[in-house]
């Protein structure tokens, strides 16, 4: 493994993560993350305990600012699962459960998880960060294709399974060819191999066959599969010269 492509590799993550963003300025004081994004710093976190990548938080939250900011959501996804907050000003958080396994953890304490419907409280939040999971991260370099379990801009292919968002199992074969390149094949893989970083400069070829009904990836943020035949193929072209 080059270990100098793998540094250049998490340096990149970092810099074009949300994260980014949010530490170095963003306009909004109030900043989301999805649950997708590993590289996540963030002060508040939402959780379902009937499902981490849930759709519908069914709740409401405002978070009011020292600096007059009021901000509310409800009834949102797992897209906004981590909260990122201005830390020039001080903050309160306004809470409102109608689930009963809903919550969040701010200030170190878990809220909720085991509520009344319409439960309800407000929190003086203590802005420490919390999260970064790259120490925790998945990296394989195999011949110009790197594979990983965290998501970010640089990705130039995502695996999916629409049963499960952290999967055992992608039934199908796959194949990334490219000159001057031995080819590169995984089959029946896990998550830790859902996104792909392909090495810049060069045509690839990327082969696949599905061998499960709700298997698929995204190149260019065109989907390919999801709703397959056993045995449905084909192969796509990715230009990166």
């Amino acid at each position: 493994m080059n270990m100098n492509k793998i540094i250049a590799f998490l340096c990149c993550m970092l810099m074009s993560s949300t994260l980014a963003g949010c530490i170095e300025g963003a306009e909004s004081p109030v900043s989301y993350l999805s649950s997708s994004d590993c590289t996540a710093i963030y002060h508040v976190e939402f959780f379902d305990s009937s499902n981490d990548e849930f759709n519908a938080w069914e709740g409401r939250v405002e978070f009011v600012g020292s600096d007059g900011t009021e901000e509310v959501i409800s009834d949102f996804s797992s897209e906004k699962k981590y909260v990122f907050l201005d830390e020039s000003i001080t903050w309160t958080m306004e809470y409102t459960f109608f689930e009963s396994d809903i919550g969040f953890m701010a200030n170190g304490i878990m809220y909720g998880g085991n509520n009344q419907y319409g439960e309800s409280g407000t929190v003086d939040l203590v802005l420490t960060r919390h999260g970064s999971q790259l120490e925790d991260m998945t990296i394989e370099e195999v011949g110009g294709v790197t594979f990983s379990d965290c998501g970010s801009e640089e990705n130039h292919v995502e695996f999916f399974d629409l049963s499960a968002f952290h999967f055992c199992c992608w039934d199908g074969d796959v194949e990334f060819t490219a000159e001057g390149f031995e080819s590169v094949s995984i089959s029946s893989f896990p998550s830790e191999k859902k996104y792909v970083t392909l090495e810049e400069g060069h045509v690839w070829t990327m082969t696949y066959t599905f061998y499960e009904g709700d298997i698929g990836f995204i190149v260019d943020g065109e989907e390919y599969g999801g709703n397959n035949r056993m045995g449905d193929s084909g192969s796509i072209t990715i230009d990166l010269s």
